[in-house]
């Protein structure tokens, strides 16, 4: 299994430890008050497959070749890409 840590960043030096809590948050400390903050962790479930962007699956297709397609194959590969499971949810700013 994998964890993903919600609203904090690669360190673009040295390290960052952080605690992790089985009620799903995590903390980490930010070097200045308050001392910590207090973020979330989701896990993320096994088995998957590659992790990419669903939602700019249909704008790639519709440049490429796919665009011939006629309009009802284009509607049910549409539903398929928006009936897929959601690994990891999109973030606020790519929603």
């Amino acid at each position: 299994m994998a964890i993903l840590i919600e609203n904090m960043e690669m360190p673009t030096e040295g390290y960052i430890d952080v605690r992790i809590k089985c009620n799903g948050t995590a903390s980490f400390a930010i070097g200045k008050n308050p001392y910590f903050k207090e973020v979330e962790a989701v896990p993320v479930p096994e088995p998957h497959g590659r992790l990419g962007d669903l939602d700019a699956l249909p704008w790639f297709l519709a440049n490429t070749s796919v665009k011939y397609a006629t309009y009802e194959d284009w509607e049910m590969l549409c539903d398929a890409i928006a009936a897929a499971p959601t690994v990891i949810p999109a973030s606020e700013e790519g929603e």
